[in-house]
């Protein structure tokens, strides 16, 4: 369990890396917290979308309101510990994952939005497993649900690209060290040093 010395180092500054690349890279931490915060809001709403429908519940009707933001939120943890207290976050996984989580959101509310524009047929198979007009669900609560998940979408987008900005001056420094144009820091041997030392305990833990 993380202690309360283990808080001394926490900071909303987060990977100095990230911090250091560019300013807008800097906001990588309060972008993750933003999405952690509502992927709870979104799990909160799909349960009480869950709760309003008329019709008899099937799986395909729990995966967008609840399993959906419910990935985003096992996601945004971790990448939060990793930003504010660890302050170690690899920019590779970051994109990888915010990624396929940016994709995952805006396809899962293009689907909603699907089944309601122009979809005037509520018997319908889309309609009828996610529009309000067929399950008899809530709308407030859909339209509030569909719009979290669209910003959502819009904000892993914006840490992807955070991710990638930082992995390509993080290659390019390690360019220029190999090359011997720049020398590395005590502050950049330090840290790798400490994750190498990270490494080794995890592998020797099993």
């Amino acid at each position: 369990m993380l202690g309360i010395e283990g808080l001394k180092d926490a900071s909303f500054e987060g990977d100095t890396r990230w911090s250091r690349t560019a300013r807008w890279t800097a906001h990588a931490p309060w972008f993750v917290l933003v999405i952690g915060i509502l992927s709870m809001i979104e799990i909160a709403l799909g349960a009480t979308w869950i709760a309003s429908l008329k019709t008899n519940l099937n799986f395909g009707q729990v995966i967008q309101p609840l399993i959906v933001p419910g990935l985003s939120f096992f996601n945004a943890i971790p990448s939060l510990h990793l930003h504010v207290l660890a302050r170690v976050n690899s920019p590779t996984l970051a994109l990888w994952f915010s990624t396929i989580l940016s994709v995952l959101m805006f396809a899962s509310a293009v689907v909603f939005l699907g089944s309601c524009v122009g979809n005037h047929d509520p018997h319908g198979s889309l309609a009828r497993n996610e529009c309000p007009s067929g399950t008899g669900g809530n709308g407030g609560v859909w339209d509030a649900m569909v719009a979290l998940q669209l910003v959502s979408a819009v904000l892993y987008g914006l840490v992807a690209a955070m991710a990638w900005r930082v992995r390509r001056a993080i290659r390019a420094k390690d360019d220029r060290i190999a090359q011997g144009v720049e020398m590395v820091s005590q502050e950049e041997k330090e840290r790798r040093e400490s994750e190498a030392r990270e490494r080794w305990r995890y592998l020797q833990a099993g």
